[in-house]
């Protein structure tokens, strides 16, 4: 079961999966001059050290940000992540500390650009206040995610992002999400909605990703499942899945040479896997999810293997 304090899984493989997804959306958001909002409704912490405490303890990031962390070559989108991570380290180049999503916002937002974060749990929004203090572009709440997902939407300007990665510690928070999901598409259809899921033993996330296609968010969602050889023990986490409602233009090109790239250093042993699906919503019955790793075009035997 996975823990609500998110210190403990900072930095592992679903982390880089989820915030390389966020990176491409806000590069999309970016590309135009006009303002965004980009509302976290479960933030964390915004940062967190890996050097020390819980995440010291898992050791989960060495599977996640610490396999990518010496990388000097690869898609600009991904070398430009490793960048704003690296930036972020007070004893460079040693690894000691993560950005969660807030920060990772923070760091590109523009001077007409906002950002929106939500958190519940004490200690970790004493912490996120703390370090998104004095930046005025920054707002932070201490508001519980469904009650948000009520009162957030719609947001000015009508340009942005939510992210919503709730713990899924309680079997309820599957349908939990799928209505937050809905409520928040309904009163904000010009928004992206990124939408994280665990793939665990038990098998839920197809249903997961069957309820969200069913749901009526629009046109196309695209879902991305980055899983491993050999994931991190005792969490019972096999894979990372996004769920990307209005999913912006080529998104799925660009979503599959990143983490194809990212895959390859994440899962040395090559047998977990990349898959994507694009999802219509008047297509029927669950999506069907393929691998979609591309080839290294650095490794002349991996472009061979997949002519």
């Amino acid at each position: 079961m996975l823990s609500y304090q998110h210190e403990y899984h900072a930095g592992n493989f679903a982390d880089v999966h989820k915030h390389l997804l966020l990176w491409l959306v806000l590069d999309s958001l970016l590309a135009r001059p006009k303002p965004f909002v980009a509302i976290d409704l479960f933030a964390g912490s915004g940062q967190y050290r890996l050097d020390q405490g819980m995440a010291a303890r898992s050791g989960e990031w060495h599977q996640g940000i610490g396999r990518l962390w010496s990388l000097g070559r690869g898609p600009a989108a991904l070398r430009a992540w490793l960048g704003a991570v690296r930036e972020l380290q007070p004893d460079p180049p040693r690894l000691t500390v993560y950005p969660g999503s807030p920060e990772l916002i923070r760091r590109r937002l523009r001077e007409q650009d906002r950002l929106i974060a939500c958190e519940l749990h004490p200690a970790a929004y004493a912490a996120l206040r703390a370090g998104l203090h004095g930046d005025r572009r920054c707002h932070v709440h201490r508001r519980d995610a469904r009650e948000a997902a009520r009162g957030l939407f719609p947001p000015e300007p009508r340009r942005g992002i939510a992210l919503l990665d709730p713990a899924y510690e309680r079997p309820a928070e599957y349908t939990e999400v799928v209505r937050m999901t809905a409520e928040i598409r309904r009163r904000w259809n010009t928004g992206t909605l990124l939408v994280w899921y665990p793939v665990l033993e038990d098998g839920r996330h197809p249903q997961l990703r069957e309820a969200l296609r069913a749901a009526h968010l629009g046109e196309r969602i695209l879902f991305s499942e980055l899983r491993l050889t050999d994931p991190p023990r005792g969490s019972g986490l096999q894979g990372s899945g996004i769920a990307v409602v209005g999913a912006p233009w080529q998104l799925d090109t660009h979503a599959r040479r990143v983490l194809s790239a990212a895959w390859r250093c994440l899962d040395p042993e090559g047998r977990g896997g990349l898959f994507q699906a694009l999802a219509l919503e008047n297509a029927r019955g669950r999506p069907h999810l393929v691998r979609v790793e591309t080839p290294d075009p650095h490794d002349p035997e991996d472009v061979k293997d997949h002519d």
